[in-house]
């Protein structure tokens, strides 16, 4: 099966398909509405309704997945089934009616385990789905596939050609799985004779689905397998219910497996259904937020940098104080070299940038200085905070340059000792120029004299002391 993936984000598989443009989007470029799930996604480009490609790109490969069948059929549902087939085993009457009326019941849930898997589902069908009115009409059917195809292994044992009756009872052992899967899908014998559906099936697959056809073989025969190697040790009372328990809890793994085969070649197929919990939506301001971020995305890689900048712009209207989109919006304008709006973008930007996230203030004050080279802040708590960024970032200068007159500059500012403590480490320990870092260790016990940041400044001038020795 080849897999589709996001025209965008070649990583990622698609699950959205826009006919008229011809592309391709994975969930990245689609997020949906939790708030509003009526809402159909549309094209970022054209604004036409997106086909839903559903788990067809994203479903794993059904051999990988060989433990989480064992396990299903360790549910309620299955386990109730296996353990009822026991008991019927042990002290159902004999009649033929009510033999054909249990074996009518299990192939009911058999089917709805097909369905159910089929469709994503991870959870078993409850046994009660086994006595509903509607479907039973699938056991006639049923039937009616299993006598044809002992017929046509009777038939074949009539020529007297061992070669010939092998041949014939080996295609439709290989046949039998694809019939009872385009059962479970169409519900109609005529689809599930039909060589073509049948083909269909089987041509979805590939070679795969001999792989299916392998698994399916050994599970069929598991339950014999396990009953005679208890056989010389138990009873039959025993080894009969024993032999019916597993042969019901195999049937559901066998049949879980068939229906997550469909799942997974759903595309070849013809449906789209998604797995079970994988199509969430986001909040509304999330939603918002992930879609403005994606079409300007998409539009950008498409060289549409105009509408992009206008679907950040609009976004931003919405949500002004999202980190996300504006960094974004930044980004874009500086890469565009839009001197004069990214400018005036980042006084609102770069303060809320240095309250959430200070590295992100760093870059786009490193940023800004390219376009601008004596750009100041004009808040002196964002001066402070960009600064200690940048020197954390080994960027010293720059971030000295934040710090500089910042007494003069800011005379209200409360935090100014601070600042200044945080200069002179950067002087001393980052450039190793210890004069500067005296000078303002001496004025933060001048101006300061009641700053309970003087025993800090009492341990850096001792730091300074001793570089001075040794130097």
């Amino acid at each position: 099966m080849d897999i589709t993936y996001c025209r965008y984000h070649p990583a990622q598989p698609a699950t959205w398909q826009c006919a008229p443009c011809e592309r391709d989007y994975g969930d990245c470029c689609i997020p949906l509405n939790a708030d509003a799930p009526e809402q159909e996604p549309v094209c970022p480009l054209c604004r036409q309704r997106l086909s839903f490609l559903g788990a067809a790109n994203t479903a794993q490969p059904f051999w990988e997945r060989i433990p989480q069948f064992f396990l299903y059929g360790l549910q309620q549902g299955p386990l109730l089934f296996a353990v009822a087939l026991a008991l019927a085993s042990l002290f159902m009457p004999g009649w033929k009616l009510l033999w054909l009326a249990l074996f009518c019941v299990a192939c009911k849930y058999l089917q709805t385990v097909i369905e159910t898997a089929s469709q994503g589902g991870r959870d078993a069908p409850a046994l009660r789905t086994a006595f509903d009115i509607e479907g039973f009409g699938l056991f006639w059917r049923l039937l009616v596939i299993f006598f044809i195809a002992f017929g046509a292994q009777w038939l074949a044992a009539d020529f007297d050609s061992e070669a010939l009756f092998w041949a014939v009872s080996l295609g439709v052992q290989l046949v039998i799985p694809a019939c009872i899967i385009r059962l479970a899908l169409d519900k109609t014998l005529g689809a599930a004779l039909n060589p073509d559906e049948i083909g269909q099936v089987i041509k979805a697959m590939g070679w795969r689905y001999l792989i299916l056809w392998v698994f399916l073989f050994i599970l069929w025969q598991s339950p014999d397998w396990v009953t005679y190697m208890l056989s010389n040790g138990l009873p039959r009372v025993v080894l009969m219910p024993i032999a019916t328990l597993l042969f019901g809890y195999f049937s559901v793994v066998m049949c879980a497996m068939m229906g997550y085969a469909v799942f997974q070649y759903q595309g070849a197929l013809g449906f789209a259904v998604a797995e079970e919990g994988s199509t969430a939506g986001f909040p509304v301001e999330e939603y918002q937020r992930r879609r403005a971020l994606a079409e300007a995305e998409i539009r950008l890689k498409e060289g549409q940098s105009g509408p992009a900048l206008e679907i950040l712009t609009q976004a931003l209207e919405r949500l002004p104080n999202d980190l996300k989109l504006n960094e974004r919006f930044h980004q874009l304008l500086y890469g565009l070299n839009a001197t004069e709006r990214c400018l005036r973008h980042l006084a609102h930007y770069l303060p809320l940038a240095a309250r959430l996230n200070p590295p992100l203030a760093a870059t786009a004050l490193l940023n800004a200085r390219r376009l601008q080279a004596d750009y100041l802040p004009d808040d002196a708590q964002v001066c402070e905070r960009v600064a200690q960024a940048l020197i954390e970032r080994h960027k010293i200068r720059e971030g000295l340059s934040l710090l500089r007159n910042l007494h003069q500059r800011f005379p209200e500012y409360p935090f100014i000792a601070r600042a200044y403590l945080l200069a002179a480490r950067g002087f001393a320990e980052g450039l190793g120029q210890l004069e500067p870092a005296q000078k303002l260790l001496g004025f933060i016990r001048a101006r300061y004299p009641q700053s309970p940041l003087l025993a800090e400044v009492t341990v850096l001038e001792a730091t300074i002391q001793r570089l001075a020795e040794r130097s």
